[in-house]
């Protein structure tokens, strides 16, 4: 399939290759990042939701000349398992463990746009946005908290085109149904959800409920998020303090933030026990994939900027360096102006100079800006 053949294509597949090219997916030169290592997949799969349920889909899809892909929300292949030929061909494409699927990643395909729609998708051939793909043939359908109905991840079958028999789209879907049935003993009711919003400022939820944080409350909740498997106190006392860093002002510290958090905060070593969503993760993840557009849509400032903790100033330096290097990198319009509304930079304002049409309103904005900045 080609663009201008668009128009006679499935609506589902039309739907996904406008996002795709929206997301500017090349088909000619795109190819899925891989954004996870081996041991960081392994981390990832020991704690995933689905993880139980591998063994009954692994039984349920075992084919000859396929493989079974079990992916993240986010379209990260978690599990790649199956045809030894067929794997060996697919980790030369980047269908591998630790790799992105997702579609903004690398353009329509089953998993991607299985997570897109919430909906079972097949993708055939020439479906496929990217060229590199047409050789395949990919099945794929959600996998729903049995409790929640929140969607824990995709589980796919993919093949060599001539290999993938019509049947196996509903044997994939059959299946996926038959690990949410699984899933009903294995997964309970959700915990705590922690809310942290420490870029440009500083709030706090759990549960929904309002947090009042002191700066020193923020940089502990940061550096446990950022080491989620815990720290001990002379871990924390140095991230927050440096060399000068005392275990026992740490402990103090934290008694006072366990009033707000309760069973919250776990000791031994101190750890979160809850969903933590942060702006600064969520920057993070999205520049790992490559999404510099999302990066820069989560990037609302500098984290914590009031503060001088070791383990803030770092990751402050480098979440900035890298969503500037990001946004300059790709030369996206939507991306630099978001990142110029967070902090003011001079070479990301003469690029938008360049990008921007001059009878565009925000050319004069950006020009203002840019000679303000160089003044």
């Amino acid at each position: 399939m080609d663009p201008v053949e668009l128009g006679a294509a499935r609506p589902v597949i039309f739907e996904s290759w406008r996002r795709s090219l929206d997301a500017r997916v090349d088909p000619d030169r795109h190819e899925a990042p891989v954004v996870y290592g081996p041991d960081e997949v392994a981390d990832l799969r020991g704690a995933h939701p689905l993880a139980p349920a591998v063994p009954l889909l692994r039984h349920t899809l075992a084919m000859d000349e396929t493989i079974m892909v079990v992916t993240d929300t986010r379209g990260h292949i978690l599990w790649c398992e199956g045809d030894n030929g067929v794997r060996h061909v697919a980790e030369r494409v980047h269908l591998t463990e630790g790799s992105c699927w997702s579609e903004d990643a690398i353009g329509t395909n089953a998993m991607g746009t299985a997570l897109a729609t919430g909906k079972p998708v097949t993708v055939h051939s020439r479906e496929h946005l990217v060229r590199t793909y047409h050789g395949w043939t990919c099945a794929a359908s959600p996998i729903r908290d049995p409790h929640t109905g929140l969607l824990l991840g995709v589980v796919d079958v993919s093949g060599p085109l001539k290999t993938m028999h019509p049947a196996v789209a509903q044997l994939v879907s059959a299946a996926a149904k038959l690990a949410e049935h699984h899933l009903v003993d294995h997964l309970v009711p959700r915990g705590h959800v922690l809310r942290l919003k420490f870029l440009g400022g500083l709030q706090a939820d759990l549960d929904g409920r309002p947090l009042m944080l002191t700066l020193r409350n923020a940089e502990v909740l940061t550096a446990l998020a950022l080491h989620p498997k815990g720290l001990t106190a002379e871990q924390l006392a140095l991230l927050l303090y440096g060399e000068r860093g005392n275990p026992t002002t740490v402990r103090a510290e934290l008694h006072r933030l366990r009033a707000q958090l309760g069973g919250v905060l776990l000791t031994r070593p101190y750890r979160l026990d809850a969903v933590v969503h942060g702006d600064f993760l969520d920057v993070r993840t999205a520049l790992r994939s490559g999404d510099a557009r999302k990066a820069t849509r989560h990037y609302s400032g500098e984290l914590l900027p009031r503060s001088d903790a070791p383990v803030i100033r770092e990751e402050r330096v480098d979440l900035a360096a890298a969503v500037r290097r990001s946004v300059l990198d790709r030369g996206d319009v939507a991306a630099l102006l978001s990142f110029a509304d967070s902090v003011e930079d001079a070479e990301v304002l003469e690029r938008l100079q360049l990008l921007l049409p001059a009878g565009d309103p925000r050319h004069a904005l950006v020009s203002s800006r840019l000679r303000r900045a160089l003044e």
